[in-house]
């Protein structure tokens, strides 16, 4: 199952999505996660913010995304709190994009990608489109994610277990 997570909700970033094969379209909202594609879908607490570490710690949320952007760096023993409460990572494509500072933005992408993946944390690469000009193909996410240091096999695993979740 291909999912991407958007930003924005509009007809037109849906429908090509669609047309890119995507089956689950995500919209991150207000601290807030859910499948639009869906007629009935369960809404699930998302954080970014200032305090990663505690968040990840208790378990309070489904999914956690910025962290890139908000300059929060992953450990193993945050790695293993995310594994613990099965939370998923969600990184976004347009973070690196429309950064003023993209040297910064891209490593910690890349430190927390390959430590994702060495603790096989479901994570989510996605574009994160605000327009249908941020729209980026299956192809271009399965690049991004393996860019940063996280595997094909660990991307389809999260994807599989998110759609079941939602």
């Amino acid at each position: 199952m291909k999912i991407d997570v958007i930003r924005k909700d509009s007809k037109e970033i849906v429908e090509k999505l669609k047309g890119l094969g995507f089956e689950g379209i995500l919209l991150l909202k207000d601290q807030s996660i859910k499948d639009i594609t869906k007629e009935e879908t369960t809404e699930f607490k998302a954080y970014s913010g200032k305090d990663y570490d505690f968040v990840i710690r208790k378990g309070k949320a489904k999914f956690i995304y910025d962290l890139e952007v908000n300059g929060f760096l992953l450990n193993k023993g945050l790695c293993s709190k995310l594994k613990e409460n099965g939370m998923t990572v969600i990184f976004s494509f347009s973070a690196l994009e429309k950064s003023e500072n993209m040297f910064k933005v891209y490593k910690n992408l890349l430190i927390n990608g390959k430590l994702c993946n060495d603790y096989g944390i479901n994570c989510l690469y996605s574009s994160g489109s605000e327009s249908t000009n941020d729209i980026k193909s299956f192809f271009q996410l399965c690049a991004f994610a393996e860019e940063f240091g996280y595997n094909y096999k660990n991307m389809i695993k999260s994807m599989k277990t998110v759609a079941e979740l939602t």
